[in-house]
């Protein structure tokens, strides 16, 4: 015992060093609205135990404080953009990210750290440092102070924890990854984690990650996926075939949310006229919810499904989909002119050739736009985005041909974050201050609702000169227009500030719109239910099967997560980017660990969910084979 206090006394600057890396990273979790613990600490030990090993092996103790101290600083710089990353949208760190890099960097406008937590870091980190250095200059006459002079024992021992400790470090996240291959998925409904960072930390998971990233989903045995894919056909509603033949617009609405209308409702058909009209006319899913990141949204909306592990529109980009709607619209009509709109660059997201892959038979970006007169306002001033407006204005004629059937997917770009004060949004904000809102922007939330309510304006205006041109061309009453947001209005925090929300899980948060506007649909669906709106709980996948019910069109129904709004079987988000389940009365990592419970969630409602939860993990088992052995590559796809 004796030997080893003396041990600990001599070194301890490496105790020191150990403790606080601990401290700072329990410190950094609870920015990430984690608990101040992990529930999995043996990874994290082992890899605090390489380092430590490191600094042990320096003999002069001098540069054993310095190199903990940048150690230290380098942790607090991973745990920054970590936390960063999580703050802006809520996603944890994982490899497939990498892929992605170019595309989030080309959207970041503002940084918005936390300097509470990197100033507490410094200070504990400056006074690890003046102690330690102050104690050695005190001791300097003596040898044994500054230099600590281990035995050969000593060495072996230290060397041997390090190598057992990096060895442990490399192969636990493999043989986790492999072995997980084998889980089974619907474990996921039942875990008593939350997510990574709750479980070894930010660090920890950042190298656990790395590490695992490359591995893939079991793929080994797919003589199983045939039968299931072609178990049943999608459930037809009592609407079946009723928009046989129309044309189609799909709008996914960038950061689309309902407060506009909620905040203002006196003034909302005043500053949103098109679509408080579209609304009206047309018929409202009250009941829908997504949290996702607008890549995962689109494809969704398109495809139907999404795997786990890594991301589409990268990874498996070149794979076959004869199964997404593009595809199907196009086997069924072979005339039918199939394109994708969206005023960015088409290099964003590998959207030219995902666009191509999933069927469509070109994607329209900003530089095809520039010919029509989009002017790309975006790459040359900070905080601004192309107008939809102008978009829809100038590019209509070819978004919506005249003597053609279309289907035409656009995604809008206006209500894009960040929301400082953009110079083209002025006639709107002087439209705002005419009729008393905002007019003295007192904070930064001020500042950035009265951007988003400027930007919704424009997006209204869009929506205008889509319904008139229709109209004018007599195209309005054979068109199917379906309108839906891709997430909520997380930059900033946005969601927070105008819902008047503190709970950070609080599924009131992921709350948002999805409309559609068929003349021949909402008759029916008007004359049957007395009644303009959808209650049930609807999601993104749900869309596809929508649209190939009201299509009168066929579909696999294991293919696709989702079912048509029009059934009574309502569909669940379980958030590929978040890892979370979410219905309208609760959010959780699962059902044994909840973020969030409303006040009416009963014990029905979680049975219910539970049923649900487990046909979608179900599905996903087999979507993310068919993703990852690109199944369709090599076997037929049976219309």
């Amino acid at each position: 015992m004796k030997k080893f206090l003396n041990f600990v006394k001599v070194n301890k600057e490496i105790l020191l060093f150990c403790i606080l890396s601990i401290f700072i990273e329990l410190f950094a979790i609870t920015y990430t609205t984690c608990d101040f613990y992990l529930s999995k600490p043996l990874y994290p030990l082992l890899v605090l135990l390489f380092f430590a090993c490191i600094v042990y092996l320096v003999k002069n103790k001098f540069i054993r404080v310095i190199l903990s101290s940048i150690l230290l600083c380098g942790q607090v710089a991973l745990d920054v953009s970590f936390i960063f990353l999580y703050d802006s949208n809520g996603t944890v760190f994982e490899w497939a990210m990498f892929n992605q890099r170019t595309d989030a960097f080309g959207t970041l406008e503002t940084y918005d750290l936390q300097y509470g937590f990197i100033g507490i870091c410094v200070i504990f980190i400056l006074l690890y440092l003046i102690s330690m250095l102050f104690m050695l200059f005190k001791d300097k006459k003596s040898d044994r102070a500054i230099k600590y002079n281990y035995s050969i024992k000593q060495c072996v021992i230290c060397l041997s924890f390090m190598i057992i400790s990096l060895i442990s470090v490399l192969l636990i996240p493999i043989v986790e990854t492999y072995k997980g291959k084998d889980t089974i998925y619907t474990d996921r409904l039942y875990s008593e984690t939350a997510n990574n960072y709750q479980s070894i930390g930010m660090v920890s998971n950042g190298i656990y990650q790395v590490i695992s990233g490359k591995t893939v989903v079991n793929v080994s045995d797919v003589s199983k996926v045939d039968d299931f894919i072609y178990e049943d056909r999608i459930l037809k509603s009592d609407y079946y075939g009723v928009s046989k033949d129309n044309n189609l617009v799909l709008i996914l609405i960038e950061s689309g949310e309902w407060y506009p209308f909620t905040k203002y409702p006196e003034l909302s058909e005043k500053l949103f006229p098109n679509l408080s009209k579209f609304m009206k006319e047309g018929l409202i899913a009250t009941n829908f919810y997504q949290k996702e990141k607008t890549d995962v949204s689109e494809a969704l909306s398109v495809l139907g499904n999404y795997p786990t592990g890594k991301y589409i529109n990268y990874d498996f980009s070149d794979n076959s989909y004869p199964f997404a709607l593009p595809s199907l619209l196009n086997h069924y009509d072979n005339d039918m002119i199939i394109k994708s709109y969206h005023a960015n660059y088409g290099n964003f997201y590998n959207r030219y050739e995902l666009h191509k892959n999933w069927g469509f038979d070109s994607l329209v970006a900003i530089d095809e736009m520039k010919e029509n007169g989009v002017n790309d306002t975006w790459q040359h001033k900070k905080g601004e985005r192309n107008l939809d407006s102008i978009t829809f204005d100038k590019m209509k004629e070819e978004m919506f041909p005249k003597d053609d059937r279309f289907f035409s997917f656009i995604l809008s770009f206006t209500m894009h974050g960040y929301y400082g004060e953009r110079k083209t949004l002025e006639p709107y904000y002087k439209i705002l201050e005419e009729n008393d809102i905002l007019v003295d922007v007192k904070n930064e939330d001020e500042e950035y609702l009265k951007t988003y309510l400027a930007a919704f304006m424009d997006f209204d205006n869009a929506v205008g000169s889509m319904m008139n041109y229709l109209e004018e061309n007599g195209k309005l009453d054979d068109t199917t227009i379906i309108m839906f947001s891709d997430h909520n209005t997380y930059y900033n925090n946005l969601s927070y500030y105008a819902k008047d929300i503190e709970e950070k899980y609080n599924s009131e948060l992921y709350h948002i719109p999805m409309m559609i506007y068929d003349k021949k649909l909402t008759h029916e669906y008007v004359s049957r239910t007395g009644s303009n709106k959808i209650e049930k709980f609807t999601t993104t996948s749900d869309i596809v099967p929508t649209i190939l019910d009201i299509f009168g069109l066929d579909g696999w129904k294991n293919l696709y997560f989702g079912n048509s709004v029009f059934t009574d079987v309502e569909s669940i988000v379980f958030s590929r980017n978040y890892g979370i389940f979410i219905s309208d009365k609760f959010v959780g990592y699962s059902l044994n660990s909840m973020k969030y419970k409303s006040e009416n969630l009963t014990k029905k409602d979680t049975e219910d969910y539970e049923k649900r939860a487990l046909v979608h993990l179900e599905r996903l088992e087999f979507i993310d084979k068919i993703y990852y052995s690109d199944y369709f590559k090599e076997h037929e796809y049976k219309y």
